[in-house]
């Protein structure tokens, strides 16, 4: 196995490694959590010119929920418009889910270079950090990397999108705006001596299938957002609907239309309004006229 760690005894410096692969290779796919703006710009003139001999692309894993500074965004917007002005098959990308892996593939002359290890698109993760990582050497590996990153900067796999479409939020805004959401469900509480007394006649069970589906009505936080003509507007962290399968609105006293929900959670009893909506067929439950409600309970 050849490793590269940073350490002097082994490996060395995985930046080394890289640098060399840049100038030889013909085209470059990076799929990395985090970057750096420095190392970004150290690169630049070898990225810009991989995108002349072949294609360069770039993909950032973690980013599009949790924002980027001010200047990691401009260096993104920058080095984007310089990479697609050469060809359009080269650019920025981002994950539309959370991704922490780091995946360096290196096309040159018909053969391929590939590394897999911790080490992000930075400084720190290429020379300072004290980091592992691998050339992946057997044919199936490789082919599996080969595959996945593939299907990753494929647009119509819905596992990432170009950083035109995707414009990435500044990380102080964002959290202002979730200490904003988080009050509203305090307006719902009620006295417990305002909650039914009376004993349930039925019972309606719906799996929630977070772990399955990590992006879905559960998470509406990480998928895309909603289109517009300027671009995405990012669902909130609370918006939340509950959607079953076709078996589970089979249950008796599966609700329709609108109802109130009164839920006990510890020491506080709350009212909440509930409808049943999203076009035909009943087949998402939320908090009427505000998602972020029943989010907010939920999270």
């Amino acid at each position: 196995m050849t490793a590269y760690t940073n350490h002097s005894s082994y490996g060395g410096n995985f930046g080394k490694e890289i640098l060399k692969n840049l100038k030889i290779c013909d085209s470059l796919e990076i799929a990395s959590g985090y970057f750096g703006v420095s190392q970004l710009k150290l690169m630049r003139k070898e990225l810009l010119s991989i995108a002349r001999r072949g294609y360069c692309k770039i993909l950032i894993g973690m980013v599009l929920k949790e924002g980027v500074s001010q200047k990691q965004r401009n260096e993104l917007e920058d080095l984007n418009s310089a990479l697609q002005s050469i060809n359009s098959n080269s650019g920025i990308f981002i994950s539309l889910q959370k991704f922490h892996g780091k995946i360096y593939r290196f096309k040159t002359r018909g053969t391929e270079t590939v590394y897999v290890g911790s080490s992000n698109l930075s400084h720190e993760g290429f020379y300072s950090n004290l980091e592992f990582n691998t050339l992946v050497v057997d044919i199936a590996s490789q082919s599996n990397v080969t595959n996945f990153l593939d299907k990753f900067f494929n647009p119509l796999s819905g596992m990432s999108d170009s950083l035109d479409s995707l414009p990435l939020f500044i990380k102080k805004k964002r959290t202002i705006e979730l200490k904003k959401e988080s009050k509203d469900l305090n307006a719902y509480k009620i006295r417990k001596s305002s909650f039914p007394k009376t004993i349930p006649t039925s019972t309606v069970t719906i799996k929630l299938r977070v772990d399955d589906q990590p992006i879905s009505s559960l998470n509406l936080y990480f998928s895309k957002g909603r289109k517009s003509k300027a671009g995405y507007t990012f669902r909130k962290w609370y918006e939340v609907e509950i959607t079953p399968e076709k078996s589970e609105k089979k249950q008796v006293d599966y609700p329709r239309g609108e109802f109130d929900a009164y839920i006990k959670d510890g020491k506080n009893y709350y009212k909440i309004p509930m409808i049943v909506s999203s076009g035909k067929g009943d087949k998402a439950i939320t908090s009427k006229g505000n998602r972020h409600i029943l989010g907010q309970y939920m999270k």
